[in-house]
């Protein structure tokens, strides 16, 4: 299959982001976030007739799926794309764009979703103990958290990848209730 067909080149999306498989994670979890509903939300803007609005939708996506190695999908808006921005108008190949994108956010889904093959057992212990303190420290605090310190900290707990998950985007919405309640119950 030659890239341009690829739903989901996930070897690319890293080389993207420096090998961080965890930053593609979250940035592909995001993705499917905000244009779950796209189709729903162009067909709000064709209806108004503001195709300037739906061009830039289109056109952002297309950015977005081009740097995270989303290549199928980064194909398939181009017509599109072009449809609103010169033609004003809605693209013949628009259904099949839509199914492009219903086919990569379901692989996207299906890959963020798998479970941990190898989730480390709960750390017990001075170090996890200590790690748990401080981090609790900081979220009652409402200090900020750099991202290698709460890494380093949650790597000392050793917690399920679920919770850890969980945590991180807590701290990265800066909810740092929901972070102390999960932290709490782990």
């Amino acid at each position: 299959m030659d890239q341009s067909t690829t739903v989901l080149d996930i070897d690319f999306g890293m080389s993207q982001l420096s090998g961080n498989k965890k930053l593609l994670f979250t940035l592909l979890g995001k993705f499917t976030d905000e244009y779950r509903s796209l189709d729903t939300d162009l067909q709000a803007q064709v209806a108004k007739g503001d195709f300037n609005e739906a061009y830039s939708l289109v056109h952002t996506l297309k950015g977005v799926t081009g740097n995270l190695g989303l290549f199928a999908l980064y194909n398939a808006s181009k017509p599109v794309e072009s449809g609103f921005r010169n033609e004003k108008r809605v693209a013949d190949e628009y259904p099949a764009f839509i199914a492009v994108l219903d086919e990569t956010i379901a692989a996207v889904d299906t890959l963020i979703k798998e479970p941990e093959v190898h989730a480390p057992a709960p750390a017990r212990g001075a170090a996890a103990e200590q790690a748990r303190k401080q981090l609790m420290t900081a979220l009652k605090a409402s200090e900020f958290i750099a991202q290698n310190k709460l890494d380093e900290w949650l790597d000392a707990l050793a917690l399920p990848q679920e919770k850890r998950a969980a945590i991180i985007d807590a701290v990265d919405e800066l909810d740092y209730e929901e972070a102390i309640s999960e932290l709490e119950n782990s």
